[in-house]
């Protein structure tokens, strides 16, 4: 995506190989080579704050690690100061990821003895599945497709576990409930439920949380509830956090993850977050696009058509194949075209008010000002 003409196009594209989670012995010899030639030129503040802001440090120190990229034969300096920045970023993140993975286990031990039907999405299942190594990718909480129904059974054996639906206090120690009227506005105008929380002891888990969302298609218009229904009973088995877990099928969850992705660069609650752009979301697709076959790709297709979200899905993977240029084959491109091409160069489409951008893809990947120019984002109620 970036070239090798001018210093941020270098910082950029040094950022963007370095957040590759399936680098080979011979990549990271080319890259150790690129190292060492803009040793003095690379402003490796502006990589560590961009790694942070796109939740790949973690996969940065991985790499660094792993491949000693640090150290060069021929070099008696450091190619990358402050490189213990990124392993600790690492091995922090994995302390984190296990820690996680202990306390989902016992939500989907709940979800399993309840016989309610379920399947996890994101989290722990694409850290242990996607990924070669459980301190990549960063975890946040554990999110559950669920209908409304089943939520409300799941959730009350959370609130035995010490679950409250709200949101951790400023200090730390206790979660406290949502308002009446934010309740009353996610259950009018958001496909999810509002999280449940508790407080960690960990220092490196704040709290834990656990997410309902009821829908994975925002754009497809009424029926949520039956497709819903559609995608647990295409549901898989799978073992998740060391326990026997459900999964959405592989076409299903590909499309659930560009539809994510889509539906948070698009919202305007995302851009105000500046939660929008993530190198580590197109990083996901691109992980799962990974382990497709040609013989998958028709099976993907139609059920894009299907669900009406070849939009979504188009746009994650024409921008994962801009930032990692040939990780989306041309045969997956070509068989989801958009009926709106205009959703590469606009937002505001799932809500119903869409807006051109006025700034490329590409700068506003990397910039941190964003609401500036989306000055009508606005973020949803969460008190």
């Amino acid at each position: 995506m970036a070239n090798s003409g001018s210093a941020s196009d270098q910082q950029e594209e040094i950022l963007l190989l370095l957040s590759d989670p399936w680098m080979s012995p011979e990549q990271a010899d080319c890259l150790r080579d690129r190292l060492r030639a803009l040793r003095e030129e690379l402003d490796w503040g502006w990589i560590i704050s961009q790694a942070a802001r796109h939740k790949v440090i973690s996969c940065l120190g991985y790499n660094v690690n792993r491949f000693r990229l640090f150290k060069h034969p021929e070099e008696k300096l450091d190619t990358i100061p402050y490189r213990w920045v990124l392993t600790a970023a690492y091995e922090a993140n994995r302390h984190r990821n296990a820690v996680l993975r202990d306390e989902f286990a016992i939500i989907l031990g709940a979800a399993e003895s309840l016989g309610v039907p379920y399947a996890v999405r994101k989290g722990p299942l694409l850290s242990e599945r996607l990924f070669p190594d459980l301190g990549i990718r960063r975890m946040h909480d554990i999110d559950l497709l669920m209908t409304r129904a089943g939520a409300t059974v799941l959730g009350e054996r959370l609130t035995q576990f010490g679950y409250v639906q709200g949101k951790l206090s400023a200090n730390g120690t206790e979660v406290k409930a949502f308002s009446r009227s934010t309740r009353r506005f996610w259950s009018m105008h958001v496909n999810n439920s509002l999280p449940y929380a508790k407080p960690s002891t960990d220092p490196h888990v704040e709290s834990f949380e656990v997410d309902f969302c009821h829908d994975l298609t925002p754009a497809a218009g009424p029926g949520g509830e039956a497709r819903t229904e559609a995608f647990l009973a295409r549901s898989v088995p799978v073992t998740v956090c060391g326990v026997p877990a459900r999964s959405l099928s592989f076409e299903d969850e590909l499309v659930d993850l560009c539809v994510h992705l889509h539906k948070e660069a698009d919202a305007r609650h995302y851009i105000a977050l500046g939660a929008d752009l993530l190198l580590s979301k197109f990083i996901d697709v691109a992980c799962a696009v990974k382990n497709y076959e040609s013989d998958m790709i028709p099976r993907l297709a139609d059920r894009v058509a299907e669900l009406n979200c070849q939009d979504s899905v188009f746009y994650a993977l024409h921008y994962t194949e801009k930032i990692f240029p040939g990780t989306v084959p041309d045969e997956m491109l070509d068989t989801i075209p958009p009926i709106n091409r205009n959703v590469l160069v606009e937002y505001g489409h799932l809500e119903g008010k869409p807006t051109p951008w006025q700034s490329t893809f590409h700068e506003r990947l990397f910039a941190t000002r964003r609401l500036a120019e989306a000055s009508d984002a606005r973020m949803l109620p969460a008190d």
